[in-house]
């Protein structure tokens, strides 16, 4: 900060504010009264407060000109005219005064100093003889400084013969005179500053002018300036205050005087004296803004030496800091704290002390005060909802992580760059990158349950990177979810493994949501199931689904026990005639060799076609768990029907198969999907036995529609039950004598296993069953 001697005199022509104390530079201490009576503490030079101010208008403005004691004149440095001349005498041998008679002030090099001035500097004698006019003369009157040189003031500007009693008994005049210009006669503000002799005699005079509508236009530019600065200090939001620091800086520098130099210590050990210095600030003025944020009537309520009631004691120190600011020189102080208004309410507030270096030599500081109240209670309630949400979140029996990607979004623009589309297959082609993908993606937070989940315990430190999370087998799942956010796609939720840290490899469902701008600095957020519980339960189900369909093919073979021996002892039949006539044809001499070579292949033949009738209904009546390959829905059911052919035969059914050319491949269990093709046949015909022969009729239909595969069983029987559509499918539900009941259940539960569906329905004559399988993705 500058600090201010606090003397009245000590404020330059027209203020009341006092001149600054400025540190001492590497040149020495710097006077700013003009006095010699200067006396340097700790860095800082203080005016005494005998600088008076006929001593200040001796020395102010032309202090190289002041008189020695000789009565002669020197400048600044204390030297005599002649000692001057001595020093600065040119080439020509001509001293400064010299120089100065040929054209201005020459400051020792032939170039004439008043020409770096931006306004017209013209220095004549007391005859009016003009001794030096600088370059912005010879702008201002279109007159070059030869023409201008030794010329009469009066004749050549124009002047009237009472001039020279302007400076008859004072130093100084200024004043408005028309004159002929370079643009033709116009005002021009002229000041004058005389230099006399011992015996009181003006030797020379200093004018400086300007043009009128020059010095015009900076006044309204002046004025247009101080109209914005007004609507600025008035309209903003910001409270502002305008403040007179002068005896803060007095009482600081008699602080120094008495020795204190650590300032900071000493004020924070005695509030009391700062709550003085705070009276010591004068509030000149205040904006609206103040007014209504410290609860002001108006602007008067705020101005004046009562700065203590704003500050509350827990603030003290931060009002020392803006202390120690303003003396280190910083440009500006900003700090939060608090202060209170004049109704004793406290407001969280933004502090800040700035200053020009204008505003700084009168002493005036502009504090600024931003309302914080808003801003920490939405924080504050931010905290409450994230404390809440965290909570929250830690309760719910979902696992939440958060991952952050910056680093893996540079791993993503390096592919990018590279050409790579897909990411996906690239990073499955290459444990390694890989590797390093998984590296790449960071952890940033997650919640308890998530850390359950992975075998942690809650204040566990996460691993940054995911490596460790997933197993080879989990590898598809994450570079599907890189790929999509590469590819800008969302990914649906799947089901996936992931590893524990003791390595225990889970069962989790997983999903993964993110911005849609896919930004660095966005969090993607993942969702983790853990369903190692479920999937097993499901394992059971299954289990328990497949001994349950193995019992009613067990059943069903009891059904079709007569089809069974039928279609076993064809074969066995035919074995058996074979190997009578070879051993007939083996009596025989010579035996018919290529005849027995003929009995041999029949009787082979006949042997395998047993063995694939023993095979199949092995195959039916095994308990091993299902098995899903891709499977040709035509094959199934002609595969399916020479189980139920002896029955077809019995009941003179003749059944309509009718196959698209070519059907779509699905996947499933061949075993089960051949059980429920019987099933459904079965039922059928058994249903058309209250059907006359003639009459008895089933279509077998095998088409793809937009839904999947499609195959449809329809039978001529009496139809279904009436109101009794959805009860068929309960288990040990049944509407025949002797039946079961679980054969239709049995049908349902494997079609749905298959992601399919089964439905029933009753005609006018006769019911239609219809199995949709579903077609699977190409990946």
């Amino acid at each position: 900060m500058v600090l201010f001697c606090g003397h009245p005199t000590c404020a330059p022509d027209g203020e009341d504010a006092p001149r600054p104390f400025s540190p001492a530079s590497e040149h020495g201490p710097v006077s700013t009264c003009g006095t010699s009576s200067n006396k340097t503490y700790a860095g800082m030079v203080e005016s005494r407060p005998d600088c008076s101010r006929a001593g200040r208008d001796r020395h102010r403005c032309w202090r190289r000109f002041r008189r020695s004691s000789s009565g002669r004149a020197c400048d600044g440095a204390g030297r005599s005219g002649a000692s001057r001349r001595r020093r600065t005498a040119g080439p020509d041998g001509l001293g400064r005064r010299e120089a100065q008679q040929r054209g201005g002030v020459d400051g020792g090099d032939g170039v004439d100093s008043f020409d770096v001035l931006n306004e017209s500097v013209v220095r004549f004698d007391a005859a009016g003889v003009i001794l030096g006019w600088n370059m912005q003369s010879e702008i201002l009157y279109g007159i070059a400084k030869p023409a201008a040189l030794g010329a009469s003031l009066p004749v050549l500007l124009g002047e009237d013969g009472a001039w020279p009693e302007r400076l008859a008994g004072v130093d100084a005049w200024e004043g408005e005179v028309v004159r002929p210009t370079a643009s033709g006669p116009m005002p021009i503000q002229v000041r004058w500053a005389a230099r006399r002799d011992a015996a009181g005699e003006v030797v020379d005079v200093f004018e400086t002018g300007r043009s009128a509508s020059e010095l015009t236009m900076l006044r309204q530019q002046a004025r247009e300036s101080t109209y914005r600065y007004e609507n600025l200090f008035q309209a903003l939001a910001v409270g502002f205050f305008e403040t007179d620091f002068r005896q803060v800086g007095s009482e600081l520098i008699r602080l120094w005087k008495d020795g204190v130099t650590d300032l900071r210590s000493y004020l924070l050990a005695n509030p009391a004296y700062v709550r003085e210095l705070m009276n010591f600030e004068n509030v000149l003025d205040a904006n609206a803004a103040a007014v209504k944020l410290f609860a002001a009537d108006d602007v008067e309520d705020l101005k004046g030496p009562r700065s203590t009631r704003y500050w509350p004691d827990e603030s003290i120190p931060d009002y020392v800091e803006a202390l120690i600011a303003v003396m280190e020189k910083q440009p500006q102080f900003v700090c939060e704290t608090k202060l209170r208004t004049l109704d004793g309410r406290l407001l969280d507030v933004l502090f800040t002390v700035a200053w020009s270096p204008e505003s700084a030599k009168r002493g005036i500081m502009i504090v600024g005060v931003v309302d914080l109240g808003d801003r920490n209670r939405a924080f504050a309630e931010l905290k409450r909802s994230e404390t809440k949400h965290r909570k929250l979140l830690d309760a719910m029996s979902i696992g939440f992580v958060e991952y952050d990607f910056s680093d893996a979004d540079r791993l993503l623009q390096a592919y990018r760059s590279q050409g790579v589309v897909d990411l996906g297959g690239h990073l499955l082609a290459d444990a390694g990158r890989m590797a390093q993908m998984l590296q790449a993606v960071r952890v940033s937070a997650v919640n308890d349950r998530a850390l359950e989940i992975f075998g942690l315990p809650p204040e566990a430190r996460m691993p940054s990177g995911v490596g460790w999370l997933w197993p080879p087998s989990g590898y598809p799942t994450i570079a599907r979810a890189i790929d999509g956010r590469y590819q800008g796609r969302t990914m649906p939720p799947v089901e996936t493994r992931l590893q524990r840290v003791d390595g225990r490899v889970i069962d989790v469902a997983f999903t993964v949501w993110a911005e849609p701008e896919r930004r660095s600095d966005q969090p993607v957020l993942c969702g983790i199931v853990d369903i190692s519980e479920r999937v097993a339960a499901y394992s059971r189900l299954e289990q328990v689904q497949a001994e349950f369909a193995h019992a009613s093919r067990i059943a069903t073979l009891g059904e079709l026990a007569a089809t069974v021996a039928h279609e076993i002892s064809q074969p066995l039949t035919a074995i058996s005639t074979n190997s009578e006539t070879a051993v007939r044809m083996l009596d025989r001499d010579p035996p018919d060799m290529p005849f027995l070579r003929s009995l041999n292949r029949r009787t082979l033949d006949a042997s395998q076609r047993a063995v694939g009738i023993v095979a199949r209904i092995r195959s039916v009546a095994s308990p091993a768990m299902p098995v899903r390959t891709a499977l040709d829905l035509n094959e199934v059911v002609v595969e399916a029907l020479p189980f139920v052919r002896n029955e077809l035969q019995h009941a003179g059914i003749s059944p309509t198969i009718v196959f698209a050319p070519v059907l779509p491949m699905i996947e499933g269990d061949r075993v089960q999907l051949q059980q429920v093709v019987v099933n459904l046949v079965l039922n059928a015909v058994q249903a058309m036995q209250v059907i006359e022969p003639g009459q008895r009729r089933l279509g077998i239909v095998g088409v793809a529609d937009d839904r999947g595969v499609r195959l449809t069983i329809e039978d001529g029987g009496p139809g279904l039950p009436a109101g009794e559509e959805q009860r068929i499918w309960e288990s040990f539900y049944t509407t025949k004598n002797g039946g079961m009941g679980i054969g239709l259940a049995v049908c349902r539960s494997i079609i749905e296993s298959h992601g399919g569906t089964i439905e029933a329905e009753g005609m006018a004559q006769g019911a239609r069953f219809s199995i949709v399988l579903p077609i699977p993705s190409p990946d």
